[in-house]
């Protein structure tokens, strides 16, 4: 069967086999359709086949369409002369697919210092860390200048914060570089009540047994799991009630970094050790600014290296899901403490982080050697699914929470790209910003390169070196 999309036989036609997987699907067919259609016009022919528009009642369907993994941005005949010469009787296979707006920028937040991580998923808040060594809950007030954080929730250290999360309930948590992660409890989100004088959120727990310090951290109901550069991952289970003792002793400040150095050569001159700049270790929680300490209940270890990234499946709440420098992806069973999936991609190739597809339950994770490589996690086979050329490296991802091929990306270089993994060779939209400022308002040189980005499906936001949080609104689907 064929469809003729053109009644002028005078105008050349090339034969196309039009197919989607969305819930738009027209008829399977071969249809001719004139060498010079572009974008537009193959649009009008997937709403006229599907009875949009018009007198229909209907609106139309805006449509984007890929050929061979490339958006088509100019006309079919353009697209086969620059990529098959003279044939123009194979039929072409064109997967069209709902079109996703630009995003539109909604303002830049400047903060302290370098952002380390960002989280969006408590609608109405931005939780941002910094390497100021806090974490602070942002209301989404209106226009694009920064709001007054409803909470400043300072850590026990002046080491810095690497990364942020939601936790369940009024719980957030921050990893640090002081090999921990901090529980505060949140007091109130209303605005009135949190800038009462005594209403203080204060560190409820301080996660211990980690060796380094932590990259990423990831949170599920009571749940929570931390990665570091130990190479290993920690779970805990929090309690539903406050304890009244801590499960460890005050850990030693040998763990933390450059003490071998300190310890020798305060044995060379002879001297006592040094104090830490910016360390506190009570014993007390609330005064002393640390939490009741809290031992893993399991620990993973399989990784040749530091951990870059750690998620929850979005589906299975006992499986967690971790990306290393060693190059592989692994799935464990938290219960049991197993590694039960091992991904291997090339041992070189360090993984950065990772984010997973809700609908598909397919993994996405960002390297060092610019690209992000796609993991089918009910393949048996270690083999990468797909990859995206980025063209820096990747440090942060998040895949659209309802969409199963849109995702965004952070870089090095300093952008914020949008991609749709079915066409893999160009990013749907990349927007980029550069500082106005040279160093943040501490005195801190700023760079250019992002190290957080997160996307609830309707807000995107990122942040690093440039001392900002941007944002945009961008829906993705």
């Amino acid at each position: 069967m064929s469809n003729n999309a053109d009644a002028n036989s005078g105008t050349r036609q090339i034969p196309v086999n039009l197919f989607t997987r969305s819930e738009y699907a027209i008829p399977a067919s071969t249809y001719f359709i004139p060498a010079e259609w572009r974008r537009f016009q193959l649009s009008e022919l997937i709403n006229k086949v599907l009875g949009h528009g018009g007198d229909s009642g209907v609106p139309p369907v805006p449509f984007d369409f890929v050929v061979e993994g490339e958006v088509l941005r100019g006309s079919l005949d353009a697209w086969i002369k620059a990529n098959r010469g003279d044939d123009e009787e194979t039929a072409l296979s064109v997967e069209y697919m709902q079109s996703v707006l630009p995003p539109s920028d909604a303002g830049r937040w400047e903060q302290e210092d370098w952002v380390s991580g960002l989280s969006v998923q408590r609608r109405g808040m931005v939780l941002v860390s910094s390497y100021l060594s806090h974490v602070r809950v942002l209301p989404l007030a209106g226009g694009g200048s920064a709001p007054e954080p409803l909470y400043t929730l300072p850590l026990p250290t002046a080491l810095g914060a690497t990364c942020c999360v939601w936790l369940e309930g009024d719980m957030v948590a921050a990893g640090g570089v002081d090999r921990a992660t901090h529980v505060f409890r949140i007091p109130s989100f209303d605005p009135a009540e949190a800038a009462a004088e005594a209403n203080t959120a204060r560190e409820l727990y301080t996660l211990m047994g980690h060796a380094a310090p932590i990259s990423a951290i990831a949170g599920a109901g009571r749940g929570l799991v931390s990665a570091a550069w130990d190479g290993q991952i920690n779970v805990y289970a929090l309690p539903d009630e406050e304890p009244g003792e801590h499960e460890l002793p005050p850990d030693p400040t040998s763990y933390l970094p450059g003490q071998k150095k300190r310890r020798k050569l305060a044995k060379e001159s002879g001297e006592g050790p040094a104090p830490i700049e910016g360390f506190t270790d009570g014993d007390a929680t609330g005064e002393s600014g640390m939490g009741w300490r809290r031992a893993p209940g399991a620990v993973l270890r399989g990784h040749k290296g530091r951990v870059g990234g750690v998620r929850w499946d979005t589906t299975d709440a006992a499986r967690v899901w971790s990306a290393g420098w060693d190059g592989s992806v692994r799935g464990w069973d938290a219960e049991m403490g197993a590694n039960v999936v091992v991904r291997q991609g090339p041992s070189d190739k360090a993984l950065l982080c990772v984010s997973q597809f809700t609908p598909s339950g397919q993994l996405a994770a960002g390297s060092v050697d610019r690209t992000v490589t796609l993991w089918d996690t009910r393949e048996a086979a270690s083999v990468i699914a797909g990859t995206l050329q980025v063209g820096s490296p990747v440090p942060s991802i998040a895949c659209h929470p309802t969409s199963a091929f849109t995702l965004a990306t952070a870089t090095y270089a300093g952008t914020v790209q949008i991609w749709d993994v079915r066409s893999p060779k160009h990013a749907l939209f990349s927007v980029r910003h550069t500082p106005s400022r040279e160093q943040t308002k501490n005195g801190k040189a700023l760079g250019e390169r992002l190290l957080a980005v997160d996307w609830d499906g309707e807000l995107l936001v990122a942040g690093g070196e440039d001392g900002e949080v941007g944002l945009w609104h961008a829906r993705g689907e």
